[in-house]
């Protein structure tokens, strides 16, 4: 069933369990083509039901021609991806087009239809007054009950040693929730704005080079540092509008990124000095009037708890505070980048 994002608050039940994603490692060694298919033989029976709700995501009209388009394009992605994409295919006994097609979903789907569906998040970076950062992720979507069933933790390794890491979904190798260790973590929220027309556009300008989360995925791969990851998130031109919010490692190293589909229309940072010690961005324009529910709770739920002795306890007691944490949501991350085993002990999926 479809929620609209005003009953939010009305049904969220009143007590939740929660439980371990399970994890994988994805051996950037390996072929390819080879990658996934541990994390996709131990979901087979979850996936079909997946990419036929996600078809509901698509206007009728227009499904037989996203659908077709989502069959030629993989050979405009990388090689890498593009292999990767097919192993999965392969694997999960799917055709190559609905798996394209789920893996660019967000990109198709972001355009100005919040009164036709309830997709929402919640990120949150916030700086005690030591300076440690923490980053807090509430992903919620329609999809939830099918999403939980498919939510898995993934280490990223080159050589040997961990890459990068991520929370994502058994079928889409792009990454919407991720950390570099050491380095920055990134999460992207939905950001409704424009036409569905202005992302065809998109992807037609960019020859389909740039989804999303295939994006944050190379990011966290490529960009060793924090301002280079804000650098590139912040003007590269990509399909779709979004927020991508990234944290760091030293003081005032937080960021909330307005993406329109050319370059940030807003860039919006900690800033200790001005008392600014923390950002909470869901799906709105942070510099225009809003009443979004989640976003009023997790601010008064910050400034209750304080800077002082702020940690990641505190972030997820923010993250588990209704209506923060809401029917739509799928899972919770805390991310500290600085210290980067929090990112895997600190991510549950709501059961």
């Amino acid at each position: 069933m479809l929620i609209h994002p005003i009953f939010f608050i009305f049904l969220v039940p009143l007590t939740s369990s929660k439980r371990t994603p399970p994890k994988y490692t994805i051996d950037l060694d390996l072929q390819p083509s080879q990658r996934w298919n541990r994390v996709i033989k131990d979901h087979l029976e979850f996936l079909p039901g997946v990419v036929e709700e996600s078809k509901k995501y698509i206007p009728k009209p227009l499904q037989p021609f996203v659908w077709w388009v989502a069959s030629k394009v993989d050979h405009f992605f990388p090689p890498e991806t593009r292999q990767e994409l097919e192993g999965i295919a392969r694997e999960s006994g799917l055709s190559l087009g609905e798996i394209v097609g789920l893996n660019i979903l967000y990109d198709i789907a972001a355009f100005d239809r919040r009164h036709i569906f309830g997709l929402g998040c919640t990120s949150i970076v916030a700086q005690n007054e030591k300076g440690d950062i923490f980053h807090g992720r509430n992903l919620d979507y329609d999809m939830t009950g099918l999403l939980k069933n498919i939510t898995v933790h993934v280490d990223f390794m080159k050589n040997g040693s961990i890459l990068y890491s991520g929370v994502t979904f058994a079928l889409y190798n792009g990454i919407l929730t991720g950390q570099r260790p050491g380095a920055y973590s990134v999460s992207l929220n939905a950001r409704y704005s424009g036409a569905y027309i202005d992302n065809i556009l998109m992807e037609i300008y960019t020859k389909f080079k740039r989804p999303v989360s295939f994006f944050i995925r190379d990011v966290l791969e490529h960009q060793k540092s924090y301002a280079a990851a804000v650098e590139t998130l912040s003007n590269t031109h990509l399909f779709s509008p979004s927020y991508i919010i990234v944290a760091g490692t030293k003081k005032n190293e937080g960021v909330v990124i307005s993406r329109n589909r050319w370059s940030a229309a807003n860039v919006y940072q900690l800033n200790m000095d001005a008392n600014q010690w923390f950002l909470v961005e869901t799906n709105f324009d942070n510099w225009k009037k809003q009443g979004d529910n989640r976003r009023i709770t997790a601010i008064q739920k910050l400034k209750e708890i304080g800077k002082i002795n702020f940690d990641e306890k505190s972030m997820a007691e923010v993250l588990s505070t209704s209506p923060v944490k809401n029917n739509l949501t799928v899972f919770s991350s805390v991310i500290q980048p600085e210290n980067p085993e929090i990112f895997e002990s600190f991510t549950w999926i709501w059961a």
